[in-house]
C-alpha cells in the first residue's frame, strides 16, 4: 500500500469527446501512484460517456478507485463538481476539465509542494495554453499562463483577486479539509472558482502556494471566452459573466478595504 497521501482527481465532462483521449492519457501517465479518479459526464449529447467507459478497464487497473458517473439531466459544471466533491476521499483534490490535460509529473510536483510547505491550503501550478486542434504528445506548448511568478502573498491578495481573478483555476490543487471547513462551490454563480477564492481569502487564514513548472495543458477552444475577441454569439455569455462578477463582489463586499470599490 502506498505511503503517499491519496489524491482525488475530479473530471467534470460535457460534450468533450474530441478531447477526452488527451485528458485521460495524461491521467494514466501520472508518475504519482496513489490516485482515485472520479469522472462525471453531465448528460453529454455526444459520445463522451461511451469514450469514458471504453477507458474504464485501463483506469481501474491503474488507480486505487475509479467512479464513472453520468447525470440523467444536464446540471452544469458547478453542480457536477460538487457531486464529485461529496464522494471524494483524498487528502488533496485536483479538478481537471475534460478538455484540459496534465503533464505526467503534475500530481507528484503539486503534492511535493504541499509536503514541503504544510502552511499552504491551495497550490497553483503554472500551465500552458494549447490550441483546440492539437493533441497530447504534439502540443505546441509555448504560451505560459504566468510568464512571471504571480503574487500570492497574503497582503492585499483578496483585493488583487477581486479586481482581476489572477488564480489559474485549472492549475489548482486544494486540500480536502478546505472544502470540509468552507463548503463546496456556490451553484448560483457561474464563475465558481473566483467566488471560492474570495471566500477563502476573506478569512485571512488560507494560504496559496505556487509551482512554477507548467504542469497543465489549458485548451483554448472555439467556445472559450478567451479564444474569440469579437463574436456576436458570445455577447450574451459576456454579459452573464459580467453580472456574475458583480454578484461575487457584492457577496464578499465585507472583505474589501473601505472605499476600494467605491466610485
Amino acid at each position: 500500500m502506498s505511503e503517499n497521501p491519496l489524491v482525488s482527481v475530479l473530471i467534470p465532462c460535457y460534450n468533450h469527446e474530441a478531447f477526452l483521449d488527451d485528458c485521460l492519457t495524461g491521467i494514466l501517465q501520472q508518475t504519482y501512484d496513489n490516485i482515485e479518479l472520479l469522472i462525471c459526464d453531465d448528460c453529454s449529447p455526444d459520445n463522451s460517456y461511451q469514450m469514458i467507459q471504453a477507458y474504464a478497464p485501463r483506469l481501474r487497473e491503474r488507480f486505487s478507485r475509479v467512479e464513472i458517473l453520468c447525470n440523467e439531466v444536464n446540471c452544469g459544471v458547478t453542480k457536477n463538481i460538487n457531486r464529485m466533491l461529496a464522494m471524494a476521499k483524498g487528502a488533496y483534490i485536483k479538478i481537471l476539465a475534460s478538455d484540459d490535460a496534465m503533464l505526467p509529473e503534475a500530481i507528484e510536483e503539486m503534492v511535493n509542494c504541499f509536503t514541503e510547505n504544510p502552511q499552504y491550503s491551495v497550490v497553483v501550478a503554472n500551465g500552458v495554453r494549447v490550441p483546440e486542434e492539437q493533441h497530447y504528445g504534439n502540443f505546441n506548448a509555448s504560451v505560459k499562463i504566468y510568464e512571471e511568478a504571480p503574487d500570492f502573498s497574503p497582503e492585499g491578495f483578496f483585493t488583487r483577486v477581486a479586481r482581476c481573478n489572477c488564480i489559474f483555476a485549472p492549475g489548482a490543487m486544494v486540500k480536502r479539509s478546505v472544502y470540509q471547513t468552507y463548503g463546496c462551490y456556490d451553484e448560483t454563480i457561474p464563475i465558481e472558482d473566483m467566488e471560492y477564492w474570495l471566500r477563502l481569502l476573506k478569512t485571512g487564514t488560507v494560504f496559496f502556494g505556487y509551482v512554477a513548472d507548467p504542469l497543465i495543458y489549458y485548451r483554448i477552444n472555439s467556445n472559450s471566452m478567451s479564444s474569440v475577441a469579437n463574436n456576436a454569439g458570445l455577447e450574451k455569455r459576456r454579459r452573464r459573466m459580467h453580472n456574475a462578477v458583480m454578484d461575487i463582489l457584492q457577496k464578499h463586499r465585507d472583505g474589501f478595504a473601505p472605499g476600494v470599490f467605491e466610485e
